[in-house]
């Protein structure tokens, strides 16, 4: 009888002890953000949502490669402005006679090749990042963890109290932290992760 008493008590500590996915995420995301605070003392969590985690959305190599590839957009919007401004110069300045005109234009063609030869690489990549991710995309739904996002109030280096959001990414077990993004990086990966939805 003493035994099962006994056990029945261990159990019930054992329940009581155990914490819930919000205080474990919490105290891993307290260790985590008091690194990077001004003010580590002054972090005073406000909420923490805790949700299930899948491929591929949620998987850290996905957000990755797709945040390279938003990257590589943008490269490529860039160096489009870059070759048509150095046609632009090139049309001004050729057939003009003078040392200085001559000098002009293989300035613009030099910046015309440059970018030419960088665009088209941006765009190979750019292809097979497309490639990579479809491929991800393709693949079977897997659980992979939790996704938490963390709302707290925090002191900045000038002694305002402001608010923060993290989005964190956690094991299966939830005993450790395997990605976290700010958020107006994380809404711009939703933002692009609904294009590529949208275009499939």
């Amino acid at each position: 009888m003493k035994r099962v008493l006994l056990a029945v008590i261990l159990v019930a500590f054992c329940i009581s002890c155990s914490r819930s996915p919000e205080n474990k995420a919490n105290k891993l995301i307290e260790k985590d953000l008091k690194k990077v605070l001004y003010v580590p003392e002054s972090y005073d969590p406000v909420e923490t949502k805790v949700d299930s985690a899948f491929t591929p959305f949620d998987d850290p190599v996905f957000v990755d490669k797709t945040m390279q590839l938003l990257d590589l957009a943008t490269s490529i919007e860039e160096y489009d402005n870059n070759i048509k401004e150095a046609k632009s110069s090139m049309s001004l300045w050729d057939n003009m006679g003078s040392a200085f005109s001559r000098n002009e234009y293989q300035e613009a063609k030099d910046e015309y090749d440059e970018n030419t030869q960088n665009r088209t690489e941006a765009i190979s990549k750019a292809k097979k990042l497309g490639e990579e991710l479809k491929k991800m995309m393709d693949k079977e739904r897997m659980f992979i963890g939790y996704k938490v996002q963390h709302r707290y109030r925090a002191d900045n280096n000038a002694g305002n109290t402001l608010f923060g959001e993290k989005i964190y990414l956690f094991d299966k077990n939830m005993n450790q932290i395997v990605a976290s993004y700010n958020d107006e990086e994380y809404k711009t990966y939703q933002s692009v992760c609904k294009q590529i939805v949208g275009e499939n």
